[in-house]
């Protein structure tokens, strides 16, 4: 946002336009400081305007940008610009093939989340806290409290395998450690017995 505001700010600024934004070059008219796209589609994104150009409409999208805050404009600008290259690439579902696939991951996690629990409830043993949501590719990668072992996959989530895998651990660690308390207290009763 921070971003937007100065190149807005930077873009007024300016007397004269040296080189056209996206939409100037491409509609081949002379870009001037009053121009709507010059700060959300510079020389440099002309793939993103051309997407956007083809799939809204020049007008459209000049028409939106006008209406909404601009502190908002640029949000808008790359939100539109990712939905137009989608929808290039797959014209028929576009940005909806994307959330399918997503719904259907979400539904799988679920779905492997509750054998998890069921082979843990079949162990005796109940998960005491919430589970944190699924962690994507970035929060894996950025993050130094994952586990390093396992190379993120299947859309930056942990695969069925990996996520028993992960439970087989959790349950032989839970095992080793009841071993063990119970070691202990075998051990401290025998001493009040002395």
């Amino acid at each position: 946002m921070v971003q937007a505001r100065n190149q807005i700010m930077l873009f007024h600024q300016m007397d004269k336009i040296s080189t056209p934004c996206a939409a100037c070059k491409q509609l081949r008219r002379k870009c001037t400081k009053d121009c709507v796209f010059a700060p959300y589609f510079p020389t440099t994104k002309q793939e993103n305007y051309e997407a956007v150009h083809k799939v809204f409409g020049a007008s459209h999208v000049a028409t939106l940008i006008n209406d909404l805050h601009p502190l908002k404009r640029e949000f808008a600008m790359n939100s539109l610009a990712w939905e137009a290259r989608v929808r290039v690439k797959d014209p028929v579902y576009g940005c909806t093939a994307i959330i399918d696939r997503l719904e259907s991951q979400l539904k799988d996690s679920e779905e492997q989340l509750a054998m998890v629990k069921n082979e843990l409830a079949s162990y005796g043993i109940v998960p005491t806290c919430v589970p944190s949501p699924p962690m994507m590719y970035q929060q894996m990668h950025n993050n130094p409290m994952t586990i390093s072992e396992y190379t993120p996959n299947n859309g930056g989530f942990l695969t069925g395998q990996q996520l028993h895998d992960e439970a087989q651990r959790f349950v032989s660690t839970q095992r080793a450690q009841m071993q063990q308390t119970q070691e202990t207290q075998t051990q401290h009763n025998e001493i009040d017995r002395d």
